[in-house]
C-alpha cells in the first residue's frame, strides 16, 4: 500500500501559483490519471439517479442511507455538505458507491439546533466543509477508527468549532446554529476570491497557502474529476482564508516547501481498511501531516492532506460516542 501511495505522490509535479490577497493555490500536475470512471456527488443528484435520506423515519445523526440507481459508480467527497431533513450534515468519508447499491454513509451534523423533516431527502448546496473543520474531523476519524473502528467524529468539537467560526467572522449564529448560514452570508466575499482562481492542463489537485502558511493539498486520480470538484475544494480553503481576508497580499510560499510536504506526506504511517462501499479507506498520520483518502483498483482516487502541528500531532482528543438518542437531545436543547 505505501508503495502505491508514495508512487502515486512522486510522480505529482507543481505547476503555476495562482494568488489573491491572503490565499495561493499551487496546481499539482500529473501525465497519468486513474481508469476509474464514475459521476460524482452534483452530477448524480443532477441525474436523479442518487437518493440521501435518513436511515428511518426517526433517523439517526451520525448515518445517513444513499441509495444509487444508476449503473455508473458514484464518487461522494469527504467533507461535501448535505442540506435538509432532519438536520444538515457533512459526509465523514470518501465513498465510491457501487452501482445499482444502498449503502449508510457516516456523517457528522453541521446544524446544532434542528431536529425537524424539512424535506425527505437531502440536496446539495455544492459545497465542501471549510478546510480547517475538515482537518479536525479527519483527527477525530482517524482516532475513532484506531480506537473503536467506526468512522464516526467527534460531534461535540465541531459543533464547538462551528460556534467558534461564527464569532471569528463577526456572525451572529443563526437560531439552529447551520454553517450553511455562515456561507450565506459570505457568499459574496467568498465570490471574489473564487473568480481568481482557476485550473490548468492535468491538473489533478491543489496545494493551499493562507497568510503564507501550507495548510493542505488536495488531490484526485483524474483531471477531469479535478475540474469538476475545482470550485468546492478552493471554496473550502476561502472559507478558512476569510478570517483574514483584513491583511495585506502576504508573500507566496516556495515551490520547495510543497515538495517537502508532499514528501513528507509519502513518509507518513498508512492504515489501510475496506471503505464503507468499494475500495480501500486511507488514513495516514505523522507529526507533520494529517489526512484521509481512497484506494480502488489499485489507484488513488482521492486524498486530502493537512499540516498537523505539534499539539494535535502529540495530543489528540476524542470524547466518548453517546447513544443516538442522547445526542439527538442534544441538538435541541
Amino acid at each position: 500500500m505505501e508503495t502505491l501511495l508514495t508512487t502515486f505522490l512522486q510522480n505529482i509535479t507543481l505547476g503555476p501559483e495562482q494568488r489573491y490577497r491572503n490565499l495561493g493555490i499551487w496546481a499539482l500536475l500529473a501525465d497519468q490519471e486513474a481508469p476509474v470512471d464514475y459521476l460524482t456527488l452534483d452530477e448524480a443528484l443532477e441525474k436523479r439517479v442518487l437518493t440521501i435520506t435518513e436511515v428511518d423515519d426517526a433517523g439517526e445523526v451520525p448515518v445517513l442511507k444513499v441509495v444509487n440507481t444508476s449503473s455508473q459508480k458514484v464518487l461522494l467527497l469527504d467533507g461535501e455538505e448535505l442540506v435538509g431533513a432532519k438536520q444538515n450534515r457533512i459526509l465523514n468519508v470518501t465513498i465510491l458507491l457501487a452501482p445499482h447499491s444502498a449503502t449508510n454513509l457516516p456523517v457528522s451534523c453541521i446544524e446544532r439546533g434542528r431536529w425537524s423533516s424539512e424535506s425527505p431527502e437531502f440536496r446539495s448546496p455544492k459545497r465542501t466543509m471549510s478546510a480547517d473543520l475538515r482537518k479536525k474531523k479527519t483527527q477525530s476519524v482517524n482516532f475513532c477508527l484506531r480506537h473503536f473502528g467506526a468512522f464516526h467524529s467527534d460531534q461535540g468539537e465541531i459543533w464547538d468549532e462551528i460556534e467558534a467560526k461564527f464569532a471569528r467572522a463577526r456572525i451572529q449564529p443563526s437560531p439552529t446554529q447551520a454553517l450553511s448560514d455562515l456561507y450565506e452570508v459570505q457568499k459574496d466575499s467568498s465570490a471574489d476570491y473564487l473568480r481568481h482562481f482557476s485550473s490548468v492542463a492535468q491538473q489533478v489537485g491543489l496545494a493551499a497557502a493562507i497568510d503564507g502558511i501550507l495548510v493542505g493539498v488536495e488531490l484526485l486520480g483524474r483531471s477531469d474529476t479535478l475540474w469538476r470538484l475545482y470550485p468546492k475544494l478552493v471554496g473550502s480553503y476561502v472559507l478558512d482564508a476569510l478570517e483574514t481576508a483584513a491583511q495585506s497580499e502576504t508573500p507566496a510560499i516556495s515551490s520547495q516547501v510543497v515538495r517537502d510536504f508532499l514528501r513528507d506526506a509519502a513518509a507518513a504511517s498508512v492504515a489501510r481498511r475496506p471503505s464503507v462501499a468499494l475500495g480501500f479507506d486511507l488514513r495516514l498520520e505523522s507529526a507533520k501531516v494529517i489526512g484521509a483518502g481512497l484506494e480502488f483498483a489499485d489507484h488513488i482516487l482521492h486524498l486530502s492532506l493537512f499540516r498537523q502541528n505539534s499539539r494535535t500531532a502529540a495530543q489528540p482528543t476524542h470524547r466518548p460516542l453517546r447513544p443516538a438518542s442522547r445526542r439527538r437531545r442534544d441538538i435541541i436543547r
